[in-house]
């Protein structure tokens, strides 16, 4: 995820605080906020380009991890472990789920971003 105004990789999920943040959810949008601009806008968790790989529903992290079906969670999770449906783990959000999408490790790059500098004349 990406801010759109700062480019930076630092966004957070933004808690939902009106009804307008509801209303939008309806579309799959959420609320995120940059921790370097303090800018908040509505994004989708996953882009479309990876919406059919494995990733995290609330923060839409791609390099999860495969865990046991028995730690996986939700009031259905014994429908999902009679399927044999494969468990995930999202470790910076701790979410425990189970999925039917491909699998595909994506991991992010740390590549610094790149701030527009003004050019000085140069003296001659």
């Amino acid at each position: 995820m990406l801010c759109p105004v700062c480019h930076s990789d630092s966004p957070r999920r933004s808690r939902r605080s009106s009804v307008k943040d509801y209303a939008v959810g309806v579309t799959r949008l959420r609320p995120w906020r940059c921790r370097v601009c303090d800018v908040r806008f509505y994004a989708w968790a996953a882009p479309i380009k990876y919406v059919y790989y494995v990733h995290c529903g609330l923060c839409g992290n791609f390099d999860v991890q495969r865990i046991s079906s028995e730690h996986g969670m939700g009031m259905f999770a014994w429908v999902f472990r009679l399927m044999r449906v494969p468990t995930y783990r999202c470790a910076p959000c701790r979410n425990r789920f189970f999925s039917f999408r491909i699998y595909r490790r994506i991991v992010p790059t740390k590549q610094p971003v790149e701030t527009k500098v003004e050019s000085q004349p140069v003296p001659h």
